[in-house]
C-alpha cells in the first residue's frame, strides 16, 4: 500500500512539472516579440574551369594566325598587329620606329616570333620593310645587314603586294615574294647576314618553300617545280603538272600531282639526295590544293569541309572539329567557332609493355 501511494505521489509531481513547463512556453516564451524569417538558400554557381584547348578572342576579329605551339594568336585590329598570349590573356601590340602599315605577317616555324612586312612611306617614296617581332617579349627588331643598313624592298608600283614570305630557321634564309599588277612576281632573298638580292624578276611564280637545311627555295614555275640556282625542273615520273605543297623537319619536300585543277596524289622526297627516291601518299579522291596542309612535324592533313574533319594521311587518323579549319599546329589542327579557337589534338597510339 505504501508503494502505491509513493508511485501516485511521484506521478502527480511529474504532471505538475509538465504542466508548468507548457504554461511557461505558452504565456512567456511565445508571448515575446520574436520574428522568425525563412531565407531561401540558393547554391552559388561555381565558375567553370577554363578549357586549356580553347582560346576566346574578341568580337570583330577577322583572320587569325597562331604560333606553332598554339599559344600565341596574331591578328589585325584597327590596322594594328596585336598578339594575344592565351596563357594569361594578355595582349601585346607591334610597334616600330618606321610607323608603317602592316601588309603581311607570318609566324616562324617552331618559334614564338613573327616576320612582319610593313609598307613604309618616306620622302615621297614607298618601300616594303621586313621586321621581326617576339611575341613573349613584345619586342620589334629591324633587319639590318653587316653594314647596319636596314633591309628594304623598293615598291616599283603602288599595286605591288606581298604574296608570301618563307624562312628556313636552320640556314637563316628569307624569301619575300612580291606580286605585281600583271600577275607575275619578283622574288627577293636575304641570307644569314640579311644581305638582300632580287633573284627572280617578273616571273610566273607559284607557291614557294625552303627545305629545312637548304638555302635554295623550291618553287612552282608555271606547271613545273624547280630549285633556285639549279638547272632544269624537278621531274616526277609520269607527272605532268606539279604543285609544291610544303616541307617538314626531316627535309622532305611534298609535291602534288594536279589533274583537272585537283590534287590526285602526293609525292615526297629529300632533294639533297643525288638520286631522288620518291615516296607517295594516296588520296581517296581528288582534292583542292588548299585543302592539303603539310605540317613541319611531317604530318599531312586533308581537310573535308563538309564533314568538318581532317584526315592525317600517314597515321590514317581522323580529327573532327567544330566551325572552320584555321591551320595545323604541333599537336593537331586548330579550328574557329565564332569567337572561340579550338585546339583539336591528334591522339597518338600508346604502346603498353607488359
Amino acid at each position: 500500500m505504501k508503494n502505491l501511494v509513493r508511485i501516485l505521489a511521484w506521478t502527480l509531481i511529474a504532471l505538475v512539472i509538465q504542466q508548468s513547463i507548457f504554461l511557461y512556453v505558452e504565456k512567456v516564451y511565445l508571448a515575446t516579440d520574436v520574428k522568425i524569417e525563412a531565407e531561401k538558400v540558393e547554391e552559388k554557381e561555381v565558375p567553370k574551369e577554363k578549357n586549356p584547348n580553347e582560346i576566346d578572342i574578341k568580337d570583330g576579329i577577322g583572320q587569325v594566325s597562331l604560333s606553332s605551339d598554339g599559344r600565341f594568336v596574331a591578328f589585325l585590329e584597327d590596322n594594328k598587329l596585336k598578339v594575344l598570349d592565351s596563357n594569361d590573356n594578355s595582349e601585346k601590340e607591334f610597334q616600330s620606329d618606321s610607323d608603317g602599315e602592316v601588309v603581311f605577317y607570318k609566324w616562324l616555324t617552331n618559334e614564338n616570333s613573327i616576320i612582319i612586312i610593313q609598307k613604309v612611306q618616306k620622302n615621297g617614296n614607298f618601300y616594303f620593310e621586313p621586321v621581326s617581332f617576339t611575341a613573349n617579349k613584345g619586342e620589334a627588331r629591324q633587319l639590318t645587314d653587316v653594314n647596319l643598313n636596314e633591309v628594304k624592298i623598293n615598291i616599283k608600283n603602288k599595286n605591288d603586294k606581298i604574296d608570301n614570305v618563307v624562312f628556313s630557321n636552320a640556314t637563316h634564309s628569307l624569301y619575300i615574294k612580291v606580286q605585281k599588277q600583271n600577275g607575275k612576281s619578283d622574288l627577293y632573298y636575304a641570307n644569314v647576314m640579311n644581305q638582300l638580292a632580287e633573284v627572280r624578276s617578273n616571273k610566273d611564280i607559284g607557291n614557294i618553300i625552303v627545305p629545312t637545311t637548304n638555302a635554295n627555295a623550291v618553287m612552282e614555275m608555271g606547271e613545273s617545280a624547280t630549285i633556285l640556282n639549279s638547272q632544269g625542273n624537278i621531274e616526277i615520273p609520269n607527272v605532268e603538272i606539279t604543285k609544291v605543297l610544303g616541307t617538314d623537319i626531316n627535309d622532305n619536300v611534298y609535291f602534288g600531282e594536279q589533274v583537272n585543277d585537283k590534287i590526285t596524289k602526293i609525292y615526297y622526297t629529300i632533294l639533297n639526295n643525288d638520286k631522288l627516291q620518291w615516296k607517295t601518299l594516296t588520296l581517296s579522291k581528288p582534292v583542292d590544293k588548299e585543302d592539303i596542309i603539310v605540317d613541319y612535324s611531317g604530318k599531312v592533313y586533308v581537310n573535308d569541309k563538309l564533314a568538318g574533319s581532317v584526315l592525317e594521311l600517314t597515321s590514317k587518323k581522323t580529327i573532327k572539329y567544330e566551325g572552320q579549319l584555321v591551320q595545323a599546329y604541333s599537336k593537331g589542327i586548330i579550328s574557329r567557332d565564332n569567337n572561340k579557337l579550338i585546339k583539336n589534338e591528334i591522339v597518338e597510339n600508346k604502346i603498353s609493355i607488359n
